[in-house]
């Protein structure tokens, strides 16, 4: 069983195991404040994870500023404020009609992506701000029951949406650094540090509640523990194993068995069936969220290295070049990628576009850390992030400008 198909298996298993949450564990602790379920569901899952720490504790001494930084707001926004705004998304629907939450969920990605362009300066086609735009259509008639009453916005299925929202932004961004941080520390590791950080964030909002930790019942106890060992932190460590062996973009696809079971067990557990108009939405919003994350898809070329025009040495830049009909199905633009050479493994930069200075389409990969000529010789690459549009220049002067930029981006 290869790599890929394991960790599909694994987000696949953890996406089921939270639509049993949302539609059938969760509503048993519906009478507790939601920050108090937020801590105590963190702080027992981070007695179960504890073990990794220890064991993984050597690889802490390699996190500097910035993977700290990132792991905490793993955990602020992850952990505290996604799960306390799902949570109250759940309570004030009475647990009716879960599925609206369930699905608002799939705006994600696009959360994410925005961040990465907002942070990491990256840019996209006009396309992408389109899907994005019809993913909120998609999302409004989700949402609504009847779409078309005026006063729809000031009802509770509004504070509804809005703190479905506010979690998907908030699990998108902390997908984002989660796919930073897990580069470097086990996914056991980086599960442990999540909930135990959430469990430290979460005491002094729920401190205030902690007169009412003998209110809760024997049954609500099991059902706290049941989540550990299912939705929480087992879910939690399935996400991030899987998500350290395959493509962010194959993890997407896998992330859609969530909704799509969620619907299933909202109906047959608590009889809630959607509208017409809202299950429409709900194929209008997985469509636009699937166009709108293409650029995120992991593309592989695999061709023979041609003569090119050299531009690139002139640049003290040298380049592999391709052929340009190879990526007719890629976005044009700037990727990170990893290159295959024989059995060796390499980083680098790939463009797909326009070479301003040929007025022609190129496919060219940068191999970083690498000097040798590799004329006529196969290679794979592999992209794993898009970085941005292609630039007209129109000297060499600018395009070098813009190339030591391009190279400062391998380093996020």
């Amino acid at each position: 069983m290869n790599k890929i198909l394991i960790g599909s298996l694994a987000i696949i298993i953890a996406a089921l195991l939270w639509s049993l949450d949302g539609t059938f564990l969760r509503p048993k602790l519906y009478t507790l404040p939601s920050v108090m379920v937020v801590f105590i569901e963190h702080m027992l899952g981070f007695l179960v994870l504890l073990p990794f720490l220890i064991i993984h504790r050597a690889q802490i001494k390699f996190l500097n500023k910035k993977d700290w930084l990132a792991i905490f707001w793993i955990a602020l926004f992850g952990g505290a404020l996604g799960t306390t705004f799902i949570t109250k998304a759940f309570f004030l629907t009475g647990f009716k009609d879960i599925s609206v939450v369930i699905l608002l969920q799939k705006f994600q990605p696009i959360f994410a992506i925005i961040l990465a362009a907002i942070f990491l300066r990256e840019r996209f086609p006009k396309r992408f701000y389109l899907y994005a735009a019809t993913a909120v259509v998609g999302g409004y008639f989700v949402t609504f029951k009847d779409p078309l009453t005026l006063a729809n916005l000031t009802t509770t299925s509004a504070m509804v949406a809005t703190f479905s929202l506010l979690a998907a932004f908030s699990w998108g961004s902390s997908t984002t650094f989660g796919k930073y941080s897990i580069k470097k520390i086990s996914n056991g590791l980086l599960s442990a540090l999540r909930f135990g950080l959430t469990a430290l964030i979460m005491l002094i909002p729920a401190f205030k509640y902690f007169s009412q930790f003998p209110s809760v019942s024997g049954a609500q106890w099991d059902v706290f523990a049941t989540i550990v060992i299912t939705s929480g932190a087992v879910a939690m460590f399935l996400y991030y194993f899987g998500l350290k062996k395959i493509p962010a973009s194959v993890a997407t696809l896998c992330e859609l068995a969530w909704p799509v079971s969620a619907i299933f067990l909202d109906y047959f557990l608590n009889n809630n069936v959607l509208s017409g108009s809202q299950l429409a939405g709900a194929l209008l919003l997985f469509a636009s969220v699937y166009q709108a994350t293409s650029l995120n898809r992991s593309h592989t070329i695999v061709g023979t290295v041609q003569q090119g025009n050299k531009f690139g040495g002139e640049l003290d830049m040298r380049t592999a070049n391709l052929d340009p009909a190879l990526a007719k199905n890629m976005p044009k633009g700037l990727y990170i990628c990893h290159v295959s050479l024989g059995n060796n493994y390499f980083q680098g930069l790939l463009y797909y576009g326009l070479n301003s200075l040929t007025e022609k389409d190129c496919l060219e990969v940068h191999i970083l850390n690498f000097d040798k000529d590799i004329y006529g010789k196969n290679i794979a690459i592999t992209t794993d992030r898009y970085i941005r549009l292609p630039k007209k220049f129109t000297t060499p002067t600018e395009l070098a400008k813009q190339l030591k930029k391009d190279l400062q981006m391998t380093e996020t």
